[in-house]
């Protein structure tokens, strides 16, 4: 969960008066947009959602002419690479997006790494298809190749729950 504002601020050796002079001014302006936010974060939240889908789509079917022609030490490189960036971009996105219910949160964390296996070994199949039909000695395993995609894509968002669940625990009052 993420922390507030007040503790961010409390960890920066603010005083109270300090922390309450400025969230005082801040709220006018939340109280405005508070509306508006509420009404764009579902949109934001499934616009990221569209977002990702076409985006390991797209990388699914760039992945074709690698998975033809390199190994597969250069291709788990080159599999890993893009699955930290894009994840990276992911975790981003719906980190960014304020207000999330924790079952956004899980649901994006779910469907998005399934709809990826899913989409990386359908192509993963079709390129060894292709192979087959160009006489391509290289074949890739499916399994192993989804596999690792979807580890790596989950790698920056597993990140950054874990410096949360960190971060919070350090904070937690030792009884």
């Amino acid at each position: 969960m993420p922390r507030s504002l007040r503790d961010k601020l409390r960890e920066k050796g603010w005083k109270e008066d300090e922390i309450e002079h400025a969230l005082s001014i801040m709220k006018p302006s939340e109280a405005k947009s508070g509306i508006l936010v509420q009404r764009m974060n579902p949109a934001l939240y499934w616009s990221a959602l569209v977002i990702s889908i076409i985006g390991n789509f797209l990388i699914a079917v760039a992945l074709i002419p690698f998975l033809l022609v390199l190994s597969s030490t250069q291709l788990y490189f080159v599999i890993i690479v893009l699955a930290i960036s894009f994840g990276a971009m992911f975790n981003l996105l719906i980190n960014t997006i304020e207000a999330l219910d924790p079952s956004h949160h899980i649901i994006a964390g779910v469907f998005i790494p399934a709809l990826a296996i899913i989409t990386i070994f359908v192509m993963v199949n079709v390129a060894n298809r292709l192979s087959f039909v160009l006489q391509n000695p290289i074949h890739q395993n499916p399994i192993l190749v989804s596999v690792a995609y979807v580890v790596a894509f989950i790698i920056p968002y597993a990140y950054t729950k874990l410096t949360e669940f960190m971060s919070q625990r350090k904070t937690l009052p030792t009884a």
